[in-house]
């Protein structure tokens, strides 16, 4: 082998992992991107606004729970 096949094949060896981590970091990209979409309001469908609706029941629901015991506590039935 001389020194000009050992070139060649250095060049398609280097444009090999090149072509590879290229695709690597565009999937990672894409994936990043789906899961940062997920943690942004979009007026429903994304788990920000399901986490948000999830808040808010959970409040309510404590309110009405604070209510309740208070009730009991001033002497309801």
């Amino acid at each position: 082998m001389n020194a000009t096949e050992i070139l060649v094949l250095a060049g398609v060896a280097v444009a090999t992992v090149t072509t590879l981590l290229g695709g690597l970091i565009w999937i990672v990209n894409k994936q990043v991107a789906t899961l940062l979409a997920e943690h942004k309001p979009n007026g429903g469908s994304s788990m920000k606004d399901q986490l948000n609706r999830i808040e808010h029941d959970l409040s309510y629901v404590n309110n009405k729970l604070d209510t309740h015991i208070n009730w009991h506590l001033k002497g309801g039935m």
